[in-house]
């Protein structure tokens, strides 16, 4: 049986990709792409692409649909890791690219428990997550001196969850804020947060836009892609020692 790297492509931008993970994209005798439906293509595909016009490696697409039904999430995640295990049967190596990092909301690991089930040698390749390349490209410290810090998703009926998380923390990264955009909206107003904010979409890619105005934010209509940093200390950066 081969090895597979489950392998963090970062946001956007190309030049973020690790070493290591280009390296072992090189190398790879197949890359698994996924994509939300057949022939939708991949989003974590087109920001390596171009570092990988030459490879001999086999491109593998895998759907991993956006939705939230359980049973047949977990069929699919258990077909995909069976194609994957299929295409390793000898010894040949495989790279799954995952926007981000793969241990931060990502479709690699839902498929991990399987391919382990399933005897393929598993390792895990760090990437850049969009909310730190959002603070790095910002200037802006994610957390300075005692601070702290959550990762959350934004979820479907959640304003009153949401502004719980906005009250309790200093400093709050919400990941799919497109889920349900007007408790997002709602949470920010009731907590008085509309000039600590940064929301980046595409991040790295040339389509990216930042928006850190509230009206602007209230007319947006904010696509998947996207990242949001609050700040209660507000944007501006700190002195740190």
């Amino acid at each position: 049986m081969g090895k597979l790297y489950g392998i963090g492509v970062g946001p956007g931008d190309p030049e973020l990709l690790t070493l290591k993970a280009y390296r072992i994209l090189k190398e790879a005798d197949v890359i698994f792409c996924p994509e939300k439906e057949a022939g939708a293509g991949s989003f974590a595909f087109d920001i390596i692409k171009d570092l990988l016009k030459d490879t001999k490696a086999r491109i593998v697409n895998l759907v991993y649909p956006m939705h939230y039904h359980g049973v047949k999430l977990r069929r699919m995640w258990e077909e995909n890791a069976a194609l994957i295990a299929g295409e390793l049967k000898e010894d040949g190596t495989g790279a799954f690219i995952t926007l981000g990092d793969p241990a931060v909301y990502s479709t690699f690991m839902y498929t991990l428990p399987y391919m382990e089930q399933a005897g393929v040698e598993v390792e895990v390749v760090p990437g850049i997550t969009s909310f730190c390349a959002v603070a790095d490209s910002m200037k802006m410290p994610l957390v300075a001196w005692d601070e702290d810090l959550v990762v959350a998703p934004v979820r479907k009926n959640s304003s009153e969850d949401l502004g719980k998380v906005l009250r309790e923390h200093d400093n709050v990264v919400l990941m799919k804020p497109s889920s349900n955009q007007e408790a997002l909206i709602q949470a920010i107003r009731e907590n008085h947060l509309e000039d600590n904010f940064v929301l980046i979409t595409k991040s790295g890619t040339g389509e990216e836009r930042l928006v850190t105005d509230f009206e602007e934010l209230k007319q947006y209509d904010i696509p998947y892609l996207s990242t949001i940093i609050i700040k209660k200390q507000g944007r501006q950066t700190h002195d740190c020692v």
